[in-house]
């Protein structure tokens, strides 16, 4: 959605056109530059997106230079890139590491709906896309975030949880959650919450 990220007032709308136009071409491997509205709008989102990431040390300089739109997309475009390669390493590192303790949505969403995500995720063309839906819940989600930046945060709380769920011995966590559930294996809950809830 358009609306959750802010442009700046720097640009108008004219300014992007040009943007999404090349990338437009790029998308047809420069054989047109027409697409269709739908496609067009996408592309619009993915730029704004991107701009949105543009990220400075000195925030201060924004206030005395004003940069080609073009040029702002390219740095916001990088950041994203950025943010991926961050995401992609953390989840490598969380692998390491990782127990569902039984639990097959908690598996299949973290050894196999992540992984989905950094194999088809379009940072170029998309990157406000999320693509994959998450179905292990986990709580404290900005629910207006989009792409990397929901993924990002998402591995953030898996990780967060893990790194709770390791004070505990294993069999302790797989007994809290078979007396909650006889099936927990099966359900869809969190983890994290059962087991908090059976200590308070």
């Amino acid at each position: 959605m358009i609306e959750n990220y802010e442009v700046t007032d720097l640009y108008e709308m004219e300014d992007l056109i040009p943007i999404v136009g090349k990338l437009a071409e790029e998308f047809t491997s420069k054989e047109s530059s027409s697409v269709t509205y739908e496609r067009a709008r996408q592309f619009m989102e993915a730029v704004i997106y991107c701009i949105a990431h543009f990220e400075i040390k000195d925030k201060s300089i924004m206030t005395t230079t004003v940069f080609p739109a073009k040029e702002m997309y390219r740095l916001g475009y990088d950041a994203v890139l950025e943010k991926t390669r961050k995401a992609q390493e953390k989840y490598k590192e969380l692998m390491k590491f990782f127990d569902y303790y039984g639990n097959r949505n908690y598996r299949d969403t973290v050894e196999k709906a992540l992984p989905g995500f950094f194999l088809y995720y379009d940072a170029k063309f998309a990157p406000m896309e999320t693509i994959i839906t998450m179905d292990y819940p986990v709580f404290g989600l900005d629910m207006n975030l989009q792409g990397i930046d929901m993924i990002s945060q998402y591995i953030n709380a898996i990780w967060d949880e893990q790194c709770y769920l390791m004070k505990f011995p294993r069999n302790y966590i797989i007994t809290e959650l078979r007396s909650f559930h006889p099936q927990y294996e099966r359900e869809f809950f969190n983890l994290k919450e059962i087991v908090e809830q059976n200590l308070l």
